[in-house]
């Protein structure tokens, strides 16, 4: 378990670095860029979602299932995946290119960002090597060499995207071209790294194994990318790009879990596949699970209570009315955390189209939820009706994951990160002063610290005995 923390919290610093410099660049780019120019740079973003798809078929995810398996034949597997990727991801590229207008025009209806979508396809086959080659690197076990590398990509890509957006207002386009100079330059270092397992040759029966293993899981990625872009999508679509540019930032400020979940999923398929043969892997495993849950929960609560301050904080008073969906993304934020630990049994057990049935579920219920309720609700449609769907899948998930793992599920903790956030949103909408907010927060946050020390301390004593 030390290990596994070790090995987190080194993650966590280059994940923390690009998340936080995210964070950090909003009041920047909310002061420079209009709301319009905002919700456009949303939508792009998350059409790109869906063209990473199929440019890569999650091709990376069935050749690291195998990667400790053929130690031998290691050469091989991983260059059958790199050139598998490369003829992929530059086919889709061609595809994309070649129906701009379609994207643009009757898609997303954004004619007059044109140029910030072709930098954003010119970064689909650069966005599919960087994910594979700094996955290999975790499977090294190099997370000082990891951290370095996304270290190198940030800088380079938060410099070209200021020149272009401050010093030489180019807008949009800046932005999408400084990801795809940071990513040319993380292929060269990650490349680098990896270099000794990339030889000109290929094998089928890899390839064919692989897509055996990602296949089944498309379904969930492809439900997992309407949870959370195509909310934003028909937002755009059926109300403006202002709403759009106001919601996108509730979201943004949202993944602020993600400085935990990148970090987290950076280590756990190699924790989990090194490990789950172990007699003592449950009770590591409910330890786990408890201890993050309960850090979800105090994040839950601090962003959810003080959502209006850091919304002014990062942004401006245009945007405040994003303080209303920021509690409801906290509680699907937080349920996505932990999908990790719903699916760890399927994974195991190579029923990887149950994940695909998980996602499927819940995001059917977010898609018909949501045309039925912004009419009625506007934007606020969007993150219940996410935050519902990740609750459905996470449901259907651990179900199946609990007939191949025995660990145990912190249910109270769960229910207890719904009812703060839907407290917290009640608090919000009926404009509660500031102190009464922070007494709220204050309580809640000793209880969780209370519980925290309840876990983990007793643990801590054990194993100095």
């Amino acid at each position: 378990m030390f290990r596994f923390f070790k090995d987190f919290f080194i993650y966590g610093v280059a994940s923390i670095m690009g998340k936080l410099a995210a964070i950090l660049l909003i009041p920047v780019y909310t002061g420079v860029l209009t709301k319009e120019e905002y919700g456009a740079m949303a939508l792009i973003v998350s059409c790109k979602g869906i063209i990473d798809l199929f440019s890569n078929l999650n091709i990376h995810s069935g050749i690291i299932r195998d990667y400790y398996e053929t130690e031998d034949d290691r050469t091989k597997l991983i260059s059958t995946g790199f050139f598998s990727i490369l003829g992929f991801s530059n086919f889709t590229l061609l595809l994309v290119l070649l129906s701009t207008n379609f994207f643009i025009e009757k898609v997303l209806g954004i004619a007059e960002f044109k140029s910030s979508f072709i930098l954003m396809a010119l970064s689909i086959p650069a966005g599919s090597l960087m994910s594979y080659f700094s996955i290999l690197t975790r499977f090294k076990k190099k997370p000082i060499q990891y951290s370095i590398g996304s270290f190198v990509q940030l800088l380079v890509q938060i410099s070209i995207s200021l020149i272009g957006v401050v010093y030489l207002e180019l807008g949009i386009p800046s932005i999408f071209l400084g990801v795809l100079m940071g990513e040319i330059v993380s292929i060269i270092y990650f490349s680098f790294l990896n270099r000794s397992y990339i030889d000109f040759c290929f094998e089928r029966k890899y390839l064919k194994r692989a897509l055996l293993f990602a296949i089944p899981t498309l379904p969930a990625i492809l439900a997992g990318w309407i949870d959370s872009s195509l909310g934003q999508i028909i937002v755009g679509r059926f109300i403006d790009l202002k709403e759009l540019g106001v919601y996108s930032l509730s979201l943004q400020i949202a993944s602020v879990f993600t400085l935990i979940s990148a970090a987290f999923q950076n280590v756990w398929s190699p924790y989990l596949y090194e490990n789950y043969n172990k007699d003592t892997f449950s009770l590591e495993v409910t330890r786990l699970f408890s201890t993050i849950t309960t850090m979800l929960l105090g994040i839950s609560i601090v962003f959810s209570f003080l959502a209006k301050e850091f919304i002014i904080l990062l942004s401006n008073d245009s945007y405040v009315n994003a303080s209303l969906y920021l509690p409801i993304l906290c509680i699907a934020m937080s349920f996505y955390m932990i999908f990790p630990f719903a699916t760890s049994g399927i994974v195991i057990a190579r029923n990887t189209y149950y994940i695909g049935l998980g996602y499927l579920f819940g995001s059917m219920f977010n898609i018909c939820s949501m045309l039925l309720l912004i009419k009625y609700i506007g934007v606020l449609a969007a993150p219940v009706s996410l935050c519902i769907s990740r609750i459905i899948s996470f449901v259907f998930m651990w179900n199946k994951t609990s007939k191949y793992l025995h660990f145990k599920c912190p249910i109270s903790l769960l229910v207890s990160i719904v009812i703060c956030s839907l407290l917290s949103f009640l608090c919000n909408y009926f404009s509660l002063s500031f102190t009464y907010r922070s007494i709220c927060c204050l309580i809640l946050l000793s209880f969780v610290i209370l519980k925290l020390y309840r876990n983990n301390g007793g643990y801590i004593r054990f194993n100095m005995q």
